[in-house]
């Protein structure tokens, strides 16, 4: 049994789940529509703490700080343990083993996929788990954009098509991360402060901030469940390196666009999949990364970022028509985005971008 399986376990039986919240010392528990309320063991705040009975998305609401995340997670938060400490625990509540299944399939090929996951560490996007919630992870937020967000020329209309919101408890711009296929499913939910530079740096404050544990960037892409349509029509895909590129596209289109994010520079296997997976071969791949990208050097001073770039685009290249945006006119400061400077500059760029055989 995984921990998916456990979680659909748990998930058929309303009364499992109030056995799981009482188990690690939940107590005053009730019901108010679709969530299962209590208090935390230390304290008789029966609100404090909240449990999704169709997605065991949890909130604990707590002095200095909200955690959210799966049930899991909050059994590991209370029992202060590891995952694996907490999936045993949980397992152990229902009197379930490791090989329970939920129902018996057989598969014929079962053998040889158990060869090629032992020798193969590439992960698949059909093995790999993510914890999904659903919109009600955002209800904590208010569900109107920031006015740095307009400052950064992104506009109103795009931030409501991303569900951005804001977080006045931590005072942070709140992007949330959709599944790559589903526009309703939230797998991730990124909070950038809003304070300044100086702020950060003297009280040690995390520009950014994870709200749902455990999420990996690495098997999603930001905006790409929002750009498929679209770079199915255009033929094109821009890969950028972070959400608000993404979201300063989709301004510049009138929502539109056919961009996503990595979340970075690299882009992993599970990401690479899921765009080959989903984008018919006559789509076209760019690599829009930043400037200090392209202008990265090694440890002897020589430059290696158009060679990183050509690297990164060759593994689409093969498949597809694939090219990579160089800044060779210096058209861009040190940190930007090709997309930073404006609708004019990055067309430039785009139109200047070089092809990879």
């Amino acid at each position: 049994m995984n921990s998916h399986e456990l979680k659909e376990y748990i998930l058929e039986d309303r009364d499992r789940i109030i056995k799981v919240m009482e188990s690690v010392g939940i107590h005053r528990i009730w019901e108010t529509g679709d969530e299962l309320r209590g208090a935390p063991p230390e304290t008789e705040n029966h609100t404090a703490i909240s449990v999704n009975t169709n997605t065991l998305f949890c909130r604990y609401y707590k002095r200095d700080e909200t955690f959210r995340g799966g049930i899991i997670d909050l059994v590991m938060l209370i029992r202060k343990e590891t995952f694996t400490e907490s999936f045993r625990f949980i397992r152990s509540l229902f009197g379930l083993s490791g090989k329970f299944v939920k129902e018996k399939r057989i598969d014929p090929l079962a053998k040889f996929k158990g060869i090629r996951k032992n020798s193969k560490p590439v992960a698949n996007i059909n093995e790999i788990e993510v914890s999904k919630f659903g919109m009600e992870s955002l209800s904590d937020f208010i569900m109107l954009p920031h006015i740095n967000l307009f400052h950064e020329g992104i506009m109103p209309a795009t931030a409501e098509l991303f569900n951005i919101c804001y977080d006045p408890q931590l005072d942070r711009i709140i992007f949330p991360h959709h599944n790559y296929d589903d526009k309703n499913v939230i797998v991730g939910i990124t909070g950038r402060t809003t304070r300044s530079s100086e702020e950060v740096k003297q009280l040690m404050i995390p520009k950014y901030w994870n709200y749902i544990s455990g999420y990996k960037k690495m098997y999603n892409l930001y905006g790409f469940i929002f750009a498929l349509e679209n770079a199915i029509k255009n033929r094109m895909l821009v890969i950028f390196e972070a959400e608000k590129s993404v979201l300063k596209d989709f301004t510049q289109t009138r929502n539109k666009g056919y961009s996503c994010a990595v979340g970075g520079h690299e882009i992993s296997d599970v990401q690479l999949q899921i765009i080959m997976k989903h984008l018919p071969v006559d789509v076209e791949v760019v690599i829009a990364f930043d400037k200090d990208v392209m202008t990265m050097v090694d440890d002897d001073g020589n430059h290696i970022g158009e060679d990183f770039l050509i690297r990164t685009t060759k593994r689409f290249s093969k498949y597809r028509s694939a090219s990579y945006i160089y800044d060779s006119d210096n058209l861009l400061e040190e940190f930007d985005s090709p997309i930073d400077k404006g609708y004019k500059v990055y067309h430039e760029l785009l139109n200047n971008r070089r092809e990879v055989s």
